[in-house]
């Protein structure tokens, strides 16, 4: 019997997804429950596993192609025997890369060797990767299918690729001392001069890149860039940092921040809300629902912590940790990753002076945390040393003033140099 498996409702207001990757080929019997493909929506990117077990007749759709919800996904043979078929792909071995629709499926590929218990040289069979993993051996000018995976099952991980091509050099001799060689250079691809290398926009990067088209084009942005002494911050952070070691959590300068920004929001709520587009309308928040953009291996996501202004700082460093470290793993819950009312960006862990950040519509507002630097300043007419950080964030003009949003760098500046504000906040 022929089943149509259908894209399946995978979120509220989600009415289509990119496909990413392809997991089976034309041909492949799968099992309940096997992975069939990756997707990407707005919202985030998703494995769509098999609802039935049988054998892959079609598949709807190559990566880059859009499918709307209750479209064709997949039809399978839901009659076919699966006896015969374990010399198809199984479940944890997907094909050497992303399958396009039409993508011819072997009758009967090489059966999958024993499992050794030390990494094996590549065989003809199919490479067990993750996606990420994948593009990150492209972008470094390795092909994966060379490379031995030491991962469970013999799958290819980040430190396969990092090790790939390298051999251990031999023990010095008392003989033959080693010379002093410089280490090696990573692997880089560079494409041939007079040649060029056309990327396809697929996935994530191509949702960011409609989100932030979308949020030009629809908001007028404004920047408006303070300084900050973070004398006090930095000694108020050691003190909880010390304090919170003993309890397992750990402490950035971020859930400091994100609590300073809510205690103000308080005093500015039209900065905590979302425009409705449709209706024209700023709907003001009452929950403090702050995105803070998380940089992955599969893009930009922005998970929520929510109800700020009812949490601790302990409780928020360690909500953070705990969200982001999932987000960065694709493990974070839809749920986790929209509803947001206000949003913090930092790169200060990579350098940079200051950024100008894109709002992340339909909010009103967003926070562009900067790196900590002692630099040389005047305090009482004398030149002193002070750790200073710029704030930069972005404003919707259409709706927020520039006054108003000065008022709100001035009033979050006093708190982050004065932070014993926050130590009287009871939650």
């Amino acid at each position: 019997m022929s089943f149509v498996f259908e894209l399946p409702e995978v979120g509220e207001g989600v009415v289509e997804a990119e496909v990413v990757s392809w997991n089976v080929r034309e041909g492949d019997y799968v099992q309940v429950d096997q992975p069939l493909c990756e997707i990407t929506t707005d919202k985030a990117q998703l494995e769509i596993s098999s609802p039935k077990a049988g054998r892959v007749i079609k598949l709807h759709g190559a990566p880059g192609d859009i499918i709307k919800v209750h479209e064709p996904l997949v039809e399978l043979d839901t009659d076919a025997d699966g006896a015969d078929a374990s010399a198809s792909a199984p479940a944890e071995d997907p094909p050497t890369q992303p399958l396009t629709n039409g993508a011819s499926g072997a009758a009967t590929p090489p059966p999958r060797p024993a499992p050794t218990p030390v990494a094996s040289p590549p065989t003809d069979g199919p490479t067990k990767a993750t996606p990420a993993v994948r593009r990150e051996a492209r972008e470094m000018g390795i092909d994966i299918h060379t490379v031995a995976g030491t991962g469970r099952g013999g799958r290819v991980t980040r430190d396969d690729l990092a090790s790939h091509g390298t051999t251990p050099a031999p023990a010095p001799t008392a003989a033959s001392p080693t010379p002093f060689l410089p280490p090696a250079l990573p692997q880089v691809h560079t494409p041939t001069s007079g040649t060029e290398e056309r990327v396809k926009i697929l996935g994530v990067r191509r949702a960011i890149a409609d989100q932030m088209t979308k949020s030009k084009r629809t908001a007028a942005h404004f920047t408006y860039v303070e300084e900050v002494d973070c004398t006090e911050l930095v000694a108020l952070r050691t003190r909880i940092k010390t304090a919170a070691a003993p309890r397992g959590i750990r402490v950035t300068y971020i859930p400091i921040i994100m609590k300073a920004v809510s205690l103000v929001l308080h005093q500015f709520p039209n900065i905590n809300a979302v425009m409705d587009e449709e209706t024209f309308e700023l709907v003001v928040k009452g929950d403090h629902n702050i995105g803070i953009s998380t940089d992955t291996p599969n893009g930009l996501y922005v998970p929520v912590i929510r109800n700020v202004e009812q949490k601790s700082i302990l409780h928020i460093a360690a909500e953070m940790t705990d969200l982001t470290e999932r987000t960065r793993q694709g493990k974070a819950k839809l749920d986790e990753l929209r509803g947001g009312t206000f949003t913090m960006t930092s790169v200060g862990a990579i350098g940079g002076v200051l950024a100008t950040p894109i709002l992340n519509v339909p909010q009103v507002a967003i926070l562009g945390v900067n790196a900590i630097r002692e630099q040389a300043v005047v305090r009482d007419g004398e030149i002193v040393v002070r750790p200073m950080m710029y704030l930069s964030p972005s404003f919707d003009h259409r709706v927020i003033d520039g006054a108003v949003g000065a008022r709100f760098v001035a009033a979050l500046k006093e708190v982050l140099e004065n932070p014993e504000t926050l130590l009287m906040e009871l939650r």
